[in-house]
């Protein structure tokens, strides 16, 4: 029992542990992202000249959308890698419960054969000690 008791508390931490992580490195990846939003948005002009501006301003569209794709395909990819992770960690979950309540099972089994056999024991023990009683009193009926 104390052995699945570690297993469960070794496979809770792994869970915690796993999406401890993976929350750790979305928030990592989105204050990079403000941090690189901020910085294309901040950085100064060039030239004041109204033609260039207006250049900067769509290379500067440009690499806000190039950077909001890369953060959205690498948010995505990195969700399909933790829902991958917390199947894999459900299965480990589910074959130590599978394994817990086999092992429940058994000894309730075990414990019912037991009771079984040590109750048919004493049946065997009463029967013998009444057929001894029967015995003494039909010895002493049949004596007077």
């Amino acid at each position: 029992m104390n052995d699945k008791t570690t297993s469960y508390l070794e496979l809770t931490t792994q869970g915690f542990q796993l999406f401890a992580d993976a929350m750790t490195a979305a928030n990592e990846r989105a204050l990079g992202y403000a941090k690189s939003l901020f910085e294309i948005s901040t950085r100064p002009y060039a030239s004041t000249a109204i033609e260039t501006m207006a250049r900067e301003n769509f290379d500067r569209a440009n690499q806000i959308i190039s950077l909001t794709i890369s953060e959205l395909q690498t948010s995505g990819t990195k969700t399909t890698e933790l829902g991958g992770a917390a199947i894999a960690h459900a299965t480990k979950m589910q074959d130590a419960y599978f394994t817990s309540m086999r092992g429940a099972v058994d000894t309730g089994i075990s414990n019912l054969n037991f009771v079984k056999d040590t109750t048919a024991q004493q049946i065997d023990e009463i029967a013998k000690r009444m057929e001894d009683v029967r015995s003494r009193t039909a010895a002493q009926v049949s004596a007077n």
